[in-house]
């Protein structure tokens, strides 16, 4: 990074889903003397085909159904910066033709122009596939995969670097305790060396959702180990697989959803109902529907 970061040459950033790819890109660009330029960032599966030649290129007034004026595309709104393509390896191969041209000549054109247009941008792409693989599968260029991997930077997935996750895991702590009231939170070592254990399939951005957890979830100023759930328990889809599998009515659902909550926040009422999204009175009363509390208790808590 702090070779390649300077230089305005293209860049391929491949990795497991998880791992930090965007934010390796702005890293990049952050670094380079297009830092006062544009970064533009653009997932290549999050826009339909059809319409992804006229975001990256731009079009003009009249070319296709819809296009009532003239619009930049993402090249030419980078112009100067950094223009960053997620996911380039679930581009269409006709548009990866187009690319490449971009890519070769710095110019583009715009859907239904006649004209070119010179750009300067650098372009840092990312993909978690294969791409030799893609290659060999004929549905990714290959003059385009070196053009795009001059300078090829690898991140390993969370579970060969554990060493990272005590200073992500403080990170998250941080920014999630000032997210929630300003918590005053801290990791026992306990804690850190459980979620060192973890293999971590989901990388940081799992690390992340298990912090943000933990630190709602927290019933003291310390986490410990018995705060953080185990692997095998993090995933929403065991809770609802395992509360679902009788085919449960909503309300039904419901009521075990709160009854977890609950359980969870160690019945601390307030915390509960932020978490549940829903008012304290209407907590109480959801207690009372469900049995959870005697009418004499409902009636209690609800006036104080």
């Amino acid at each position: 990074m702090d070779r390649a970061g300077p230089s305005s040459t293209n860049i391929l950033n491949t990795g497991e889903s998880g791992t930090g790819k965007e934010v390796l890109a702005r890293a990049l660009h952050n670094c380079s003397s297009r830092s006062t330029k544009p970064f533009i960032a653009i997932n290549c599966t999050a826009i339909p085909e059809t319409l992804m030649e006229s975001e990256l290129f731009g079009h003009s007034k009249g070319s296709f159904t819809g296009a009532i004026s003239d619009k930049k595309g993402l090249f030419e709104e980078a112009q100067g910066g950094t223009i960053f393509l997620d996911e380039i390896g679930d581009m269409d191969l006709g548009l990866q033709a187009k690319l490449l041209r971009v890519l070769q000549e710095r110019t583009i054109k715009p859907v239904g122009s006649n004209q070119f247009k010179t750009i300067d941008v650098r372009v840092i792409a990312a993909t978690h596939k294969d791409l030799k693989k893609a290659i060999a599968n004929q549905i990714f260029r290959e003059d385009l995969y070196y053009r795009l991997s001059v300078i090829p930077i690898v991140i390993p997935p969370l579970r060969h670097r554990p060493e990272d996750i005590p200073l992500l895991a403080h990170h998250f702590l941080r920014k999630y305790s000032a997210l929630n009231n300003g918590k005053n939170v801290s990791f026992s070592q306990e804690a850190l060396r459980k979620l060192m254990s973890f293999t971590w399939p989901g990388n940081v951005r799992e690390l992340e959702n298990m912090i943000e957890r933990v630190v709602v979830m927290a019933r003291s100023s310390q986490i410990d180990a018995v705060d953080i759930p185990d692997s095998d328990q993090s995933s929403p889809e065991l809770f609802f697989g395992s509360a679902t599998n009788d085919f449960p009515t909503l309300e039904q659902l419901e009521k075990r959803y709160i009854e977890l909550i609950l359980e969870k926040s160690g019945g601390k009422k307030e915390q509960a109902a932020q978490i549940l999204r829903i008012n304290r009175r209407t907590l109480y009363r959801k207690e009372k529907d469900y049995g959870f509390v005697t009418d004499s208790e409902s009636d209690s808590m609800s006036e104080k």
